[in-house]
């Protein structure tokens, strides 16, 4: 039997529409003959139904990378559910109550389906993000947000929390293990809102974002180039550099480094040291 746009509609309820997907939900007719596009994040990420079995799956537009998010919209339902009631009950949690939510998230999921709470999965990443306090539903600023260093400027990766995760582990880095190289801000609801969310006041410690990242196959527009506080366009290999039109006063850099996030992190570093970025003003910090 072949899902008809009716019945994905349908099938998309409030409940399955509570899972932690940063995109837009859209409105039939889906395109999509086999599957049904109904959830796009800007032209970083899509969620597709599968018109003969139902599944859920979502799909990183530069990698290609798919996976599944639910068996059925039913399943999403249920995932949805699972996830908006732990968002709740992490209201005011502490640090202990945060992890405990966390496994008990990833216990709902693996009931649903257990390949679903693998590690680096669309459903572990979320509860790990919960775990650490953050909220699909928390204010429009960037899903990854880690402390910066005193003296250092805000960095947002054009990558969603996924791709990053997975970029970084192709170099075999960790969010975590980078951090402590580079602080770095991922997206969550497009680039446009991800640099307005830096801007937000004590938002993060290193102010407004200062260094915009374009990893191969991200681009950003001429006003998103133009963000007023930004100090370092750095586009990876891949990357159609004669598309960076930056503004005077803010430098272009093309990595082309077998490990580009590594090579990033030493051109931060040395731009920090020789006094490139601007320091930060009371208002920033946090």
């Amino acid at each position: 039997m072949v899902l008809t746009d009716a019945e994905i509609v349908a099938s998309l309820t409030a409940s399955a529409r509570a899972v932690p997907y940063p995109g837009e939900w859209l409105e039939p007719p889906f395109d999509g003959e086999r599957q049904a596009l109904v959830a796009r994040d800007a032209g970083l990420s899509e969620l597709r139904v599968d018109r003969e079995s139902g599944r859920v799956f979502g799909i990183e537009l530069a990698s290609g990378a798919a996976q599944t998010i639910a068996p059925s919209p039913a399943a999403l339902a249920v995932l949805g559910d699972a996830y908006a009631d732990a968002v709740a009950r992490s209201a005011g949690a502490s640090e202990h109550e945060l992890r405990v939510i966390e496994g008990a998230l990833l216990a709902a999921v693996r009931v649903v389906a257990a390949e679903l709470a693998e590690p680096e999965s669309f459903w572990s990443i979320a509860a790990e993000e919960l775990g650490d306090g953050i909220t699909a539903d928390g204010p429009p600023i960037p899903t990854t947000i880690v402390a910066a260093p005193a003296d250092g400027p805000t960095v947002v990766v054009a990558l969603p929390m996924l791709g990053l995760r997975q970029a970084l582990a192709a170099e075999g880095l960790t969010l975590s293990g980078y951090a402590e190289l580079l602080p770095s801000v991922s997206l969550n609801g497009g680039l446009a809102a991800t640099l307005a969310g830096t801007a937000a006041p004590g938002a993060f410690r290193g102010g407004p974002a200062q260094v915009l990242v374009l990893p191969a196959g991200a681009g950003a527009s001429e006003a998103e180039l133009a963000f007023p506080s930004l100090r370092l366009v750095v586009a990876f290999g891949g990357t159609d550099a004669s598309a960076a039109d930056v503004p005077a006063g803010v430098e272009f850099v093309v990595i082309d480094d077998p490990a580009p996030f590594a090579a990033l992190a030493e051109l931060v570093a040395a731009r920090r040291a020789s006094g490139w970025f601007h320091s930060r003003s009371p208002e920033a910090t946090s």
